[in-house]
């Protein structure tokens, strides 16, 4: 019975299924799963590296992983190199187009990272241009809300940049009203971070320059009335792309601004104008809004500043003549003349003097119909005694510099810039003719730089004068390197005679403007 349990028959092996492991298949499954493994590690890699392409970003959006575009503070902006028009005009004209879409896709990812895994300096843009006109954002372009104005180089002509002003809402209509065509706006390293976040070739030759400032700070008219006050994006829109403006709409400013310039054309300084029409149109400059102490925010708009502390606007300098009234209800001491010995910003420059910054000058005094009653006490003024034709040795003698009959028309160099009070000067590093050498042939450097110390006029000319270190005749003396300091003084400020000497301090020091070594 037992054997009838645990009997083992051989023919019931053949009956039953033999089992398959199915290897080839397992083999396949494992591969695929290695390919799906590598193919996910490679495509994170590229999201991560491309958010400029539209769906990367949008996958990143929806992940969490992008930060909308933040503040910079000027101590805290991204390292960079501030370049000129013609700068920019020279390093990316050459680009081929191959590289000029690598650089792009480079520059927009940069500004969407907030230039965290930036490797190389952002561009920063500089100069003076015009505006030829402007345009509202809308949720069809990169940015939703805000105004986008097209301007052009004032020395470069090729050059052309869409400056974007992203705003609220609520401030897009009086920013629209500002930004009219004709309008200068000085875009300054000292005050400006206005990042290049992408560069399109324009079938004619010329660059257009996406402009977008980091630092999305207030703005107002110099010379006019009028603020406005910029945030940063709170999305972007990839889908969009840059640049904003179309080629039609690019024809449409360009024929507008034509107009405009056929209307109100330029006076050469050879006309006979007031000196004071440069001054009379407005120019747009950024305001530094923020309270002293407080935290400046990444996102949204900038405090206002309270109502105690209203933004101070320095007044152009102001003269009257003896005898003028004086009003006590006016601030400052109107009516005090101008003291002949404030500095005025200079030019350096021995082969070529770069275009001056256009700024304020003092106002000339006026000129009185009615006579000035003398005063008992005043001292006669004695004749001025004609000077002799001929010298004691029979030499003729000829005038070297003719005296200006028109002191207050403007010179022929067109000089007219920005004057500061003594110690009330933008920041900057003082160096001496000493220091200077290790300038020589930096054109443009990424500071600014003024120089001190003691000079004697050797020549002067219409509006400039050329100045040697005191001790310059001293070989020993550790400035009396041949130094030749050219100085380009504003419109309407007469240079000093020659021969005499000029002292110049940390507070009243002269602008650098180009250093470079001569022939000689």
């Amino acid at each position: 019975m037992a054997n009838d349990f645990y009997s083992y028959n051989d023919d019931d092996e053949g009956d039953r299924p033999k089992g398959h492991d199915n290897l080839f298949l397992w083999a396949v499954f494992i591969l695929l799963l290695i390919g799906a493994a590598f193919a996910s590690w490679l495509g994170s890699f590229y999201v991560f590296a491309h958010p400029e392409q539209p769906k990367p970003y949008r996958l990143l959006k929806k992940l969490n992983k992008i930060e909308p575009p933040r503040r910079f503070e000027v101590t805290a902006a991204p390292p960079g190199e501030f370049l000129s028009a013609q700068k920019l005009f020279d390093k990316y004209n050459k680009f081929s187009r191959l590289a000029l879409d690598n650089e792009n896709a480079f520059l927009l990812r940069s500004y969407i990272n907030n230039f965290r895994e930036s490797t190389k300096l952002v561009p920063y843009i500089k100069g003076h241009f015009h505006i030829l006109d402007a345009y509202e954002l809308t949720k069809e372009h990169i940015f939703d809300s805000g105004v986008v104005a097209l301007a052009q180089s004032d020395d470069v002509p090729q050059v052309l940049i869409e400056h974007i002003y992203t705003a609220l809402p609520e401030s897009v209509a009086p920013l629209q009203k500002l930004l009219v065509t004709g309008l200068e706006m000085s875009v300054e390293r000292t005050l400006d971070l206005s990042a290049v976040i992408h560069i399109e070739r324009i079938q004619d030759g010329r660059l257009l320059f996406t402009v977008v400032p980091l630092l999305y700070g207030s703005y107002a008219l110099k010379q006019g009335s009028g603020t406005f006050g910029l945030a940063p994006p709170s999305d972007i829109n990839i889908d969009a792309g840059v640049p904003i403006t179309k080629t039609q709409q690019l024809q449409d400013g360009l024929k507008k601004f034509a107009d405009y310039r056929r209307a109100n054309p330029i006076i050469s300084p050879g006309d006979n104008a007031s000196p004071s029409i440069a001054q009379v149109a407005p120019e747009l400059v950024r305001l530094d809004a923020i309270p002293e102490g407080a935290v400046v925010p990444l996102t949204g708009a900038l405090p206002e500043m309270p109502t105690a502390t209203p933004i101070p606007i320095k007044p152009l300098a102001k003269t009257t003549t003896p005898g003028a009234p004086k009003n006590p209800s006016a601030p400052n001491k109107p009516g005090a003349p101008v003291k002949p010995s404030t500095p005025a910003p200079t030019i350096i420059a021995s082969l070529a003097t770069p275009r001056p910054v256009q700024r304020p000058v003092a106002t000339p005094i006026p000129a009185i119909a009615t006579p000035i009653p003398a005063i008992s006490t005043a001292q006669p003024i004695a004749a001025a005694t004609p000077l002799p034709k001929v010298s004691p040795q029979g030499v003729t003698l000829t005038p070297f510099l003719a005296a200006n009959p028109s002191p207050g028309l403007q010179t022929a160099s067109g000089n007219n810039w920005r004057v500061y009070n003594a110690g009330k000067q933008p920041p900057g590093r003082n160096i001496t003719t000493q220091d200077a050498q290790s300038l020589v042939d930096r054109n443009d450097p990424n500071e600014r730089v003024y120089l001190k110390g003691q000079f004697v006029v050797t020549a002067t000319g219409d509006s400039n004068a050329v100045l040697r270190p005191q001790n310059f005749t001293n070989p020993n003396h550790p400035d009396g390197a041949p130094t030749r300091i050219i100085v380009e003084y504003p419109m309407g400020t007469p240079p000093p005679n020659k021969g005499s000497s000029i002292a110049r301090d940390d507070t009243r020091a002269f602008e650098v403007r180009d250093i470079r070594r001569g022939a000689d």
